[in-house]
This record gives structure tokens, sequence and C-alpha cells, in this order.
């Protein structure tokens, strides 16, 4: 949507300036006639990424967005109105990305935009989940509430980010180290005992031969090593794109042993968590369902999440609707029944957000503590053998020496 540098003037003459986002100037001059303001300049935006901007909306980050979210709603709770809060939190913002985004919303919602509608602007910074929940906390009239449940699923997914990053980073340095060590292996030094054997003029034990052959088809076809890599990778994403891929790589996903559970319980537990906020915040199960299938980040589980909604479209019970793909442990199906039988569904999503809060960040832990002892076993098997390879020749010809 264009964006509109104006200036305009009250009924006593007062003069205010800005940026509005608009479909043309008409519709400029109707937002500003809300507030009072009768436009007497106006000239369209063309903003240089050189200077810092763009045309495209500005992105924050999580974190950016989670100090936003925590702030307006402790401005709001204190009793603050929506508009002076958007305005201290847009001269307080150190970053100037983050200022220019509240400052638009305040624009927009000074011209008579509800929050939601300011926010939909700009989905680079506030995602859809993030500005339909907050929408019916705002028809509700319980925005100070709601942001406040934002901020926490906002807090639980980088905590969640955090410890992944935590427990994969030391496997991920094990892992470069030991692809190092065995490409410097295979090209530098291995073909310096190559020179040695053809030298002596021994027959070479098959490992050795093996080990050989490997190490001069690396040295020669390193590149065409690189671009196999390149060529899967590129056709492992193109294939991914297409709506079968999708669904049967994520299908695989699930499948896999280890790796399976934890994508099983990181999906299951964003599709509760946004269904407890969703419900807790007043939307109805309906579009409840439809943000948990757009976050639940599987393909097969989303499908599974769609159907489910048609089944409770047509009167059918949640509980019963998940079933039937027996995609959902039965932990969470029971769960979510005894919150329909009791009329309290949030409350029962929300058990099982404190099940999966304790679960998730073990099986994580689980995981990598396994990984770690097996990928030095890996290691010391790979670089043991291709020493036990080299080795080998020269035991033999010491022992012909020696007899």
């Amino acid at each position: 949507m264009p964006r509109y540098s104006y200036s305009a003037r009250d009924f006593f003459g007062h003069k205010t300036t800005g940026i509005l986002q608009a479909k043309d100037e008409a519709e400029l001059s109707d937002q500003l006639k809300k507030t009072g303001y009768i436009l007497t300049k106006v000239k369209a935006v063309k903003e240089r990424a050189v200077e810092g901007s763009s045309d495209r909306p500005e992105r924050m980050r999580t974190k950016a967005l989670l100090n936003f979210t925590m702030y307006l709603s402790s401005l709001l709770n204190a009793g603050v109105s929506l508009l002076p809060a958007l305005s201290s939190l847009s001269q307080s913002a150190e970053d100037q990305r983050v200022q220019r985004v509240i400052a638009g919303v305040h624009q927009r919602v000074k011209s008579g935009s509800s929050l939601k509608e300011a926010m939909s602007d700009n989905p680079a910074a506030f995602p859809k989940l993030y500005t339909a929940i907050l929408g019916a906390g705002e028809a509700s009239g319980e925005l100070g509430r709601v942001l406040d449940d934002l901020a926490g699923y906002l807090e639980w997914q980088m905590d969640l980010r955090g410890k992944i990053k935590e427990a994969s980073t030391y496997p991920i340095i094990l892992f470069s180290v030991m692809i190092l060590a065995i490409a410097i292996l295979m090209i530098r030094v291995i073909p310096a005992f190559e020179k040695l054997f053809a030298e002596i003029h021994t027959a070479l034990p098959l490992p050795t031969q093996i080990v050989l052959g490997v190490s001069a088809f690396a040295k020669h076809w390193w590149w065409g090593i690189l671009l196999g890599i390149g060529v899967l990778v590129f056709a492992y994403r193109l294939y991914q794109r297409t709506p079968s891929g999708h669904y049967n790589i994520d299908s695989l996903k699930l499948k896999l042993p280890l790796f399976g559970s934890i994508f099983e319980k990181v999906a299951l537990s964003r599709f509760c968590h946004t269904m407890s906020l969703s419900l807790a915040s007043g939307m109805n199960l309906l579009s409840a369902l439809d943000s948990g299938a757009e976050v639940v980040g599987n393909e097969r589980l989303r499908q599974s999440i769609i159907k489910a909604k048609k089944s409770v479209n047509l009167g059918e019970k949640l509980a019963f609707s998940l079933s039937v793909s027996k995609e959902f442990p039965s932990v969470v199906i029971t769960m979510i029944s005894v919150g329909e039988e009791s009329g309290n569904l949030p409350q029962s999503f929300a058990k099982v957000n404190q099940f999966y809060d304790k679960e998730v960040p073990a099986a994580i832990k689980r995981f990598f503590a396994l990984l770690e002892p097996s990928l030095i076993i890996f290691m010391g098997v790979v670089v043991g053998g291709i020493a036990l390879s080299v080795l080998l020749p020269l035991v033999k010809l010491v022992s012909s020496i020696g007899g």
C-alpha cells in the first residue's frame, strides 16, 4: 500500500505532519478528517533502501515484539489509554526500525483504525496469529490481559528456541570438526602415504586400497561432491514446495527414529499453546483451529486439524474429530474431551501445555545427550579405521624385513 507524507491543520489552525499508508490521496484525506484534521499538503513517499528504509513493511525480531507487547500491556493495565501508550513506546524505542513500526501503528490508530487493523498493515512485524488474537482481545474489551497472554506465548517461543540452540551447539561443533578432520586426512594426509606405498612395491591390503581409492576420488573430484550436494539440496527444496512433497516430507519427519518423537512433541506443543491462547482471548473454536493449523509446523498434522475443523463445523466434538486421524496422543484427546465436558476447553489446553512445557525440553535434552557420545564414537571409528588402513602395509613391510 502506498505511503504518503502529509501536512494537515485542525479547525484552530494547528499544524501536524506525518506519514500514513492509504490506497490513494482521497482515502488519506478521509482518514485525517476522522481525527479532526484537514489535509493541506501531500506527497507520495519513495524511500531509498540506502536511507535505512524501503517500501516494504518493516520487520521486528521476536525479542523486539516481546518487549513491545510487554510494555504496551503494562501501560494499558496501568490505566494509560492506547494512543498515549503507543506514542510513548514509539518515542522510547532505541531501535529506529522498531520506532518506525510503532509510529506507523500509532498514526493508523490515530486516524481511526482499530489496533488490529493498524498492525495487520505490517504482517512482517506482526504475524497473522498475533493480530488475530489481539483483535479478539480488543473486541472483548480485554486487550491488556490478552497482551499479557501474547507476551507469555512469545516468551515461550524464545525459550524453546534458546534451549534447542543451547543443546545443539556442541554437537554441531563436534560434527563440523569431525567432517573437517576426515576431509584433511583424505585430501592431504593419505595422498602422502600413497607415494610411499608406491615406492615399496608391496601388495596392499583391501582396507588400504579402499581408503586410497576414496582419497584419490575426493582429491580430484571434490568439486563434483560439492556440486552433487548442492543439486540434492536444490532438488529437496524444489520437491518440498510441491503440495505432495511437503506432505510426504513432513510425514517422514514424524516417523524418523529419535527425531520423529521430538518433531511431533514440538508441533503438538505449538498447537496446544495456540489453542489455549486463542480460546482464552475470546476467539471462537473454528477460528482457533485455523490459527492452530497455521502454526503447527507440520503439513500432515495441519491437514488433520483442518479435517477436524470441518467435522466440528458439522456438529462433532473436537476430541472425537481429532481422534479420527490417529495423529494426536491419547493424553491430548483425553484432556480435550474433559475440557469439552466441563465447558472449560481453554483450561484443558493450558493443562496440556504444562505437560509439553516439561516434556519437550526434556526430550530435546535426552536426544542431544545421546547424540554427543554417538558422534564421538563414530568419529573414533572412522579416524581409527583410516589410521589402521595406513598402518597395515607398514606393519606388513616391517614383518617382511624382520623375517
